[in-house]
């Protein structure tokens, strides 16, 4: 079994570290244009552009599955590359829009691909598309999800936990929703900010994001979903003062990012990582709660979204998931027992999702 990591950043070695370790004694490559500085003991590594098509196709010669974990700016482009290839992919870059659009390319070169296999999007959406496939329909999805500090700094009362451009976009871009039936995108900054009362964590903010994604498409007729990012309080009203100067403007957002990236690294703030998944149809409803923390190294948001992405990679590299097609995370959820089977792999790893079944 080869595996191939496309992205030697940090979250593509954390993905490769966590393949490598498995009991099927996977081979596992990395390719990126430079050799990354942490690159895990017993994997290989190719310097290579995943831009280059003619690269890209001779490196998938004989492999298994590939994984794309590039900067968003190049991911639609590089997963264009991969598509033509015929090899299984899962894609984990979270571009500003899902590239469902690519689905017909898909299909005609053969190719599988899941892409925003994440922790949110990515677990979230596969439960909500088991629940929306057990109960038949759903009412509402809310989804709470958020990777804080443990010890939050003052002022800006968070950290950056992944590239800090996308961090910050998170408070610029419309938060598409929907609210019974009708679908909104208001300004996250603006939107009415909701209190969340976790049994460990206490009170936190939930503000309404961007991160329901395909759930709103594949999902066009339950009248109301959500996601809510959770953060510290205090952090909102130092994001909200941060735009209010102006230094989230075209002109100064990649340096602002830059800034809180330098100064509130996520190696000094070892976080924790919540999230809360909720299903509602009629009397039924179902509930799920994860809660990891920073351990060995390792951010818990980069072990929940990269040890989520090698799960599913080992889905398909088993075979355990072959339709040809760009597959929203959802879809996995409604394939009877791959749920369990990404459940079960992350719960080995000490990500423990705890599922609670309840009428209302």
């Amino acid at each position: 079994m080869h595996i191939v990591v496309f992205g030697g950043g940090m979250q593509g070695c954390v993905i490769a570290r966590n393949l490598k370790n498995r009991e099927e004694k996977p081979r596992i490559t990395v390719v990126d244009i430079r050799r990354p500085t942490e690159l895990p003991e017993g994997v290989d590594f190719v310097e290579a552009d995943v831009l280059d098509e003619k690269q890209v196709k001779k490196i998938l010669e004989n492999v298994d599955t590939a994984v794309l974990a590039v900067p968003s700016q190049i991911a639609r482009a590089a997963l264009q590359n991969l598509l033509i290839t015929g090899v299984a992919i899962v894609d984990v870059c979270f571009t500003p829009e899902p590239p469902l659009d690519l689905d017909k390319l898909a299909r005609d070169n053969g190719t599988c691909c899941v892409i925003d296999c994440g922790i949110a999007p990515g677990v979230s959406h596969i439960l909500a598309g088991q629940a929306y496939s057990e109960f038949g329909d759903l009412d509402d999805i809310k989804i709470y999800v958020g990777g804080m500090p443990q010890s939050p700094p003052a002022v800006f009362h968070h950290a950056v936990y992944f590239n800090p451009s996308d961090l910050v976009s998170e408070y610029i871009r419309p938060a598409r929703a929907r609210e019974n039936g009708v679908d909104i995108a208001p300004d996250p900054l603006e939107a009415e900010v909701h209190s969340f009362k976790d049994e460990e964590l206490g009170v936190l903010d939930a503000f309404l994001s961007d991160g329901l994604r395909t759930l709103l498409t594949s999902f066009p007729k339950v009248s109301s979903m959500s996601e809510r990012t959770l953060r510290h309080a205090g952090h909102l009203k130092t994001m909200a003062d941060l735009k209010e100067l102006g230094l989230f403007e075209e002109s100064t957002i990649e340096h602002t990012a830059k800034a809180l990236g330098n100064r509130y690294p996520a190696d000094a703030y070892p976080d924790y990582l919540l999230m809360q998944v909720e299903a509602y149809s009629g009397s039924k409803s179902k509930s799920w709660r994860l809660l990891d923390r920073a351990r060995d190294g390792e951010s818990a948001m980069s072990r929940t979204t990269g040890y989520t992405t090698a799960a599913v990679a080992m889905v398909l590299a088993r075979k355990q998931f072959t339709e040809p097609g760009v597959h929203a995370p959802e879809r996995l959820g409604a394939e009877k027992g791959l749920t369990e089977i990404i459940l079960q792999d992350l719960a080995k790893r000490n990500i423990e999702v705890k599922e609670v079944i309840y009428k209302v």
